[in-house]
């Protein structure tokens, strides 16, 4: 794997004096990615293991101020198609074939989806990539897809759909336990596959994995073969599987527990997935570890 740049190691939500938005040289959209954070106030319905969120310090800001959001989209896309931004640190370290810009991405402190702001940053969003000429630029949701059948949701999604729109939608586990130790969340593992199940057959999507060592262990077999189940389970089901993202840890986390798992071990995954499921497409991305 080629060594990351300062700018890929850099996932922070603050950038500059910027409340909501920053950029990020970003490995999955091997470019560019500007994140839009509307969970400034730190709230999530998971507790992932692997989260690099530090929620101990209090967070900037409680609100959504989206006439300030847009503003500073429009001032990090300026500093993009003007190239102002490669001349700061550590942009200016970032490899020529790097700096494309690749997608406007909702990826916050918390899960987007359960901001109050949601639909109406999307739809600002969208006009604002339309007033300045990008149609080739996504607006990318990550989502952990705990709230995809929401009907203020599925509005935001249909807008961010119509507008080059692309779907990141987590699932890191095939049963409820490993998901729990994981995701710590109190929505269930059936839910989520529901609500996949219900979002793949109206959109395209990406499903996104993470597999990492928590606790001194990697997904043992059985857990692995259960994931397995759930995305044969999906695709036997109709959904518009556009890709399936498996990565692991890259950036420090909290969690002392949470460790990355090594090149070989993803590369087992990998193969046990493929060997079951040969037509999926799939992407794998490395943590730190060789």
């Amino acid at each position: 794997m080629p060594q990351l740049t300062p700018a890929h190691l850099d996932h922070r939500r603050l950038w500059q004096d910027f409340d909501y938005c920053y950029p990020v040289i970003s490995r999955r959209s091997r470019g560019l990615s500007l994140g839009v954070n509307i969970n400034p106030n730190k709230l999530c319905n998971y507790d992932c293991v692997y989260c690099e969120v530090d929620r101990k310090n209090p967070p900037r800001r409680n609100h959504i101020d989206l006439d300030q959001l847009e503003n500073e989209m429009k001032t990090l896309i300026e500093m993009v198609t003007s190239d102002e931004l490669f001349n700061v640190y550590p942009f200016n370290q970032t490899k020529p074939e790097h700096r494309r810009f690749n997608d406007i991405a909702f990826s916050g402190d918390g899960e987007p989806t359960t901001a109050p702001g949601f639909q109406d940053a999307v739809e600002r969003l969208a006009r604002l990539k339309s007033d300045c000429g990008m149609p080739n630029v996504k607006l990318v949701l990550i989502t952990n897809a705990t709230r995809l059948q929401d009907i203020k949701v599925i509005a935001g999604i249909d807008t961010l759909m119509a507008n080059n729109g692309e779907i990141w939608a987590k699932l890191d586990a095939g049963t409820q336990a490993h998901y729990q130790a994981i995701n710590r969340s109190g929505v269930s593992l059936d839910q989520i596959i529901c609500n996949l199940k219900f979002a793949g057959k109206r959109w395209p999507i990406i499903i996104q994995s993470m597999f990492l060592e928590w606790a001194g262990q990697p997904p043992s077999d059985y857990e692995l073969s259960q994931y397995i189940n759930r995305l044969k389970y999906l695709l036997d089901s109709g959904i518009m599987l556009k890709g399936l993202h498996i990565y692991t840890i890259a950036r420090p986390t909290p969690e002392v527990g949470a460790k990355p798992l090594s090149h070989k071990a993803l590369d087992m995954i990998a193969n046990c997935i493929i060997k079951e499921i040969p037509d999926i497409p799939m992407e794998t991305y490395y943590g730190s570890l060789a």
